[in-house]
C-alpha cells in the first residue's frame, strides 16, 4: 500500500499520539538488516542462522498520519494471533482491512458504523514490536522524516531468516 513502508525490512514503533481533532499520528524507524547471519540462543536451543534487524544510525524515520481516526486498537505484536475475519488488500506493512473483529468489536460497542458523513475505512499497521487497527474515514499519509533514529531507545531483538 506504501512503497517506502514495504522498501524496509521491517520497523520498529517509537511513538503514537491521538489528538483532539481525531487525527492519530504514529512514528515509526527502519529496521535495517544486517549483513552477516548470526545463531539465535533460546533457551537451550540453536536456531538459524539468521540475519539481525536493528536500528541503525542510517535507519529512516516516518510518519505515519491518519487524519480522521475513529477508533483504534494497539496491541503489543507478540500477543497476536490468527483473526479469522481478517481480510485485508494489499500492503505488507500498513494495509486496508475489508473486515477484522476488530472492526465486528468497535461496531458493536460504537456508533461508528453509522455515521454517514463518509464510509469507515479500517487500515493495519503491522511494526516489529506493535500492531495497530485504525477505523478511518480517510486513507493514512506516509511522511519521509527529515531526522536521524534515537539509538538509545532499547528495542526488541528481531531476526530474518531471509
Amino acid at each position: 500500500m506504501n512503497p517506502i513502508l514495504d522498501a524496509a525490512s521491517t520497523w520498529f514503533f517509537e511513538s503514537a499520539n491521538h489528538a483532539l481533532n481525531g487525527s492519530l499520528e504514529v512514528n515509526l524507524v527502519e529496521g535495517i538488516k544486517g549483513a552477516e547471519r548470526q545463531y539465535v540462543e533460546v533457551g537451550e536451543d540453536r536456531l538459524g542462522p539468521y540475519f539481525p534487524v536493528t536500528v541503525e544510525p542510517n535507519s529512516r524515520c516516518v510518519l505515519v498520519v491518519f487524519p480522521a481516526c475513529r477508533a483504534f486498537f494497539i496491541y503489543d505484536e507478540s500477543l497476536d494471533q490468527p483473526d479469522p475475519e481478517l481480510e485485508k488488500r494489499e500492503g505488507r506493512v500498513l494495509f486496508e482491512a475489508v473486515s477484522s473483529s476488530f472492526r465486528t468489536f468497535a461496531e458493536s460497542r460504537t456508533t461508528v458504523a453509522e455515521l454517514d458523513e463518509s464510509p469507515t475505512l479500517e487500515f493495519v499497521l503491522c511494526c516489529e514490536d506493535r500492531i495497530i487497527h485504525v477505523l478511518s474515514s480517510s486513507t493514512p499519509t506516509v511522511h519521509l522524516l527529515n531526522r536521524a533514529p534515537d539509538l538509545q531507545v532499547e528495542r526488541t531483538q528481531t531476526w530474518s531468516a531471509s
